[in-house]
């Protein structure tokens, strides 16, 4: 098993699904991991819930607050002095405001204004601004790994997506940019995403059913898990650019001649 003691992780979007998956993933081996989420019970419980595996801190940050994220930078600068890794999960879908009683066969225009700024707010400007708050960090450190969690390319352009699909989309126009600007720095920057329907509460209502119903594949919260341990791993040290598909992850290693067993 990957030893990541001494290692130091902020995951958005960590008090549930995906995120809360990574991040015990993490802590179990060794990493200290921050959970950043919204201020609530829901955090506080995640922070609880992760105790046991290791050595792990909840800090309030709204994504979509500038404020928010400049003082969580702050706040790690002044408890830790530097940081390893950041992944944006942080995500809406159908779970945004507004989107709750669309029928399952919406048509975009039928879509309220709110939940297309909601989703961009979140998925894609929330990116930028924890990117660019936690990043100088890592540019002063001289090394780091940005990770942003996004979905498929037939996930981004199906029928339905808007706007989660281009919200998506444009995140990772974003990453390759990041990438791309950061080159020698010392910074990895990479896109992860699950590789098919994942198990969360961002799924639009009746998705599961859907899914079982017809014996389609659906993907545990777990699924990035053994992705997630290769980019914070020394295997994974000048990796950058690259997009990580999670149910791919052993082929995607073979591939590239990388014996990394999780």
């Amino acid at each position: 098993m990957t030893d990541l003691k001494g290692y130091i992780a902020l995951i958005t979007g960590g008090s549930s699904g995906i995120g809360f998956e990574m991040a015990k993933q993490l802590l179990t081996q060794g990493a200290t991991v921050i959970i950043a989420a919204r201020e609530g019970r829901k955090l506080d419980r995640a922070r609880e819930d992760l105790a046991g595996a290791g050595n792990v801190y909840a800090i309030g940050m709204d994504v979509t607050d500038e404020g928010s994220v400049a003082r969580a930078a702050e706040w790690v600068k002044g408890k830790f002095g530097r940081l390893d890794m950041v992944v944006n999960n942080a995500g809406i879908g159908a779970n945004a405001p507004g989107m709750e009683d669309l029928p399952s066969d919406h048509a975009f225009y039928q879509i309220p204004l709110q939940a297309v700024r909601a989703v961009i707010e979140t998925n894609l400007t929330g990116y930028f601004t924890v990117a660019s708050q936690f990043v100088p960090l890592m540019l002063k450190q001289g090394h780091g790994s940005l990770v942003y969690v996004s979905t498929s390319t037939r996930t981004m352009t199906g029928p339905g997506q808007i706007p989660y699909g281009p919200s998506k989309a444009g995140a990772e126009a974003m990453t390759a940019i990041i990438a791309k600007e950061l080159e020698g720095a010392g910074i990895m920057v990479n896109v992860i995403c699950p590789g098919g329907f994942t198990d969360t509460n961002m799924a639009p209502k009746g998705a599961k059913a859907y899914f079982l119903n017809n014996h389609l594949p659906v993907l545990p919260p777990t699924i990035l898990n053994k992705t997630i341990s290769f980019l914070a791993s020394p295997e994974a040290k000048g990796i950058t650019g690259e997009k990580l598909v999670g149910k791919e992850i052993d082929q995607w290693l073979e591939a590239r001649g990388i014996a990394f067993d999780g």
